[in-house]
């Protein structure tokens, strides 16, 4: 065989070869990615149907019904919390930046989920000290120094719960403040559908404000209650 012919020959060889392990590298880098793609959606999809159906959640009358509530939503942000956990032990080479905006779309996710399980807690122990309060101010009638310091004791108990629910909920606030933002910065990487829609949360942040300002005025008549004395 002619020399030259030889040299070609082996050239084009090793262009073939090139070629063919190059495809395979994208061939299995694309699989890599598809995989982590699915994963991925898989925990950030439950972690949005939890934050769905949390945020739907009005606050219950009944004392009962408010603790449950409070079990139900700390339930649902421990199931997201190992999401988080898992989402951690997931390789994030394929795609970093998928991983990135995932972590910060189920951390916000948590964090929302326990704050309001908090502020539903709060609530209902501001309201029981609300009524405490009232109930031992009706026996003023037999009002005496150890009376005086009851009246007291239960007026700071209130006012503790309340600074509680007061943080709480202003967080709470906060963070739904900023779903939006993460929530955009995940649409990039993932499917729109997946994630909790922005007007739910928008919501459920002005029902929890309009909750906050109707417990502030309960709080404040019944400091005008313990005030006369």
């Amino acid at each position: 065989m002619h020399p030259g012919l030889t040299a070609r020959t082996t050239a084009l060889g090793l262009a073939a070869l090139l070629i063919a392990s190059a495809l395979g590298y994208w061939g299995v880098s694309a699989y890599r990615k598809g995989q982590l793609q699915k994963a991925v959606s898989v925990l950030v999809k439950d972690s949005s149907e939890r934050l769905q159906a949390a945020l739907a959640v009005e606050t219950g009358t009944a004392p009962e019904d408010a603790a449950q509530m409070v079990r139900k939503l700390d339930d649902q942000a421990q199931e997201v919390d190992k999401h988080v956990i898992e989402l951690r032990g997931i390789s994030a080479s394929p795609n970093p930046a998928l991983v990135d905006a995932a972590e910060e779309y189920l951390l916000t996710v948590r964090q929302i989920l326990r704050n309001q399980a908090a502020s539903h807690r709060y609530r209902t122990q501001v309201s029981a000290g609300e009524r405490a309060l009232r109930e031992h101010m009706r026996t003023a009638n037999r009002r005496s120094g150890t009376w005086i310091k009851e009246a007291q004791r239960a007026k700071d108990r209130m006012e503790k719960d309340y600074f509680d629910y007061r943080l709480s909920v202003e967080t709470f606030g906060r963070l739904l403040e900023s779903y939006p933002a993460t929530r955009k910065k995940l649409a990039q990487q993932v499917s729109a559908g997946l994630l909790t829609d922005e007007s739910v949360a928008a919501n459920a942040r002005k029902r929890a404000l309009a909750s906050s300002r109707r417990v502030a005025d309960d709080v404040e008549r019944a400091r005008q209650l313990a005030a006369v004395r």
